[in-house]
């Protein structure tokens, strides 16, 4: 191989993988992430590496998380409390979600949001939160029946639905709003940054396959279909956030997912970072309100 050829290959590697980490944030989880179980499990500063048993995809099987635990958990033994489940972005990893575990301990120390438990789930790189079409990977059932019952069983947590929150980005913002809206008993909160609803026509090859190719479940299964069939159940009951960056390529798919939910009337908060690409770190801290107070109006009384 020639020298040109050498240099091209050594460009093409660096630049495509500073877009992925660029499109999710501080401390991507690496072009094609793990599977179930982070292989690094040396945690981020302020969180712990767990396993679960996930019966749903068969006996004798297990997953990975990252929890933070508010710096009260282990001083008082008789508070319980509210839980944010987050979501990392495509191609990535639960250890994505280190830099906003830092500015949730900033934020629940300077008194801005109160304490809470955050639990950075496992994902798989392109399934977007959903059961693949052929069931071999159940990320939904996984979630829903396996990881949220440990966590509740496991910590000191406040196992309502209005004490209970989804947020991602990117990928993660998709898994968050039609997790969320799919299942209000269980979610009474919902934040979704940048989140990638795009028709299935528009997703890479290894994502549609992961659909059966199939535009029914594809539909079935995205935030578009899913908010409309539950709209009554979410009116005046789901406390909800869209934010996007002005130079974000989604900013009109997002800007055009907040009036559906205006059709809907369901209200819900829509705010446009200036200065922000496709990255969570700058959508959070080039916001010109304070995004933290999110938290604190949605968990207030408990």
């Amino acid at each position: 191989m020639n020298l040109k050829k050498l240099i091209l290959l050594a460009f093409c590697f660096v630049f495509v993988t500073a877009e992925n980490i660029c499109a999710q944030g501080p401390s991507g989880g690496g072009r094609m992430g793990a599977e179930w179980i982070d292989p690094v499990k040396e945690a981020p500063s302020g969180t712990e590496y767990h396993l679960f048993p996930t019966p749903s995809r068969g006996a004798n099987t297990e997953a990975s998380y990252l929890i933070y635990l508010p710096e009260s958990y282990r001083k008082n033994s008789t508070v319980h409390y509210p839980v944010i489940y987050w979501l990392h972005g495509g191609r990535g990893s639960q250890r994505e979600g280190a830099w906003m575990v830092q500015q949730i301990d900033k934020a629940i120390k300077a008194g801005e949001m109160p304490e809470v438990i955050m639990v950075l789930v496992q994902g798989l790189p392109t399934v977007r939160y959903v059961d693949t079409k052929d069931g071999t990977r159940p990320v939904e059932q996984v979630i829903i029946k396996d990881l949220i019952p440990h966590i509740d069983s496991n910590y000191r947590t406040i196992p309502d639905r209005r004490s209970r929150a989804i947020e991602g980005m990117s990928m993660g913002g998709v898994g968050s709003l039609r997790l969320g809206f799919k299942y209000p008993e269980l979610f009474g909160v919902v934040s979704a940054l940048a989140p990638s609803i795009t028709e299935m026509k528009d997703e890479p090859q290894e994502v549609q396959e992961n659909f059966g190719f199939d535009e029914a479940y594809y539909s079935q299964n995205n935030p578009w279909t899913i908010v409309k069939s539950q709209a009554n159940k979410i009116k005046n009951k789901t406390k909800i956030r869209l934010l996007v960056g002005d130079e974000d390529k989604l900013l009109t798919l997002v800007t055009s997912y907040h009036h559906l939910l205006d059709s809907l009337n369901i209200e819900h908060q829509f705010e446009v970072i200036v200065g922000a690409q496709h990255r969570y770190d700058q959508i959070i801290s080039k916001a010109t309100f304070k995004p933290f107070s999110f938290w604190k109006d949605a968990f207030k009384n408990k």
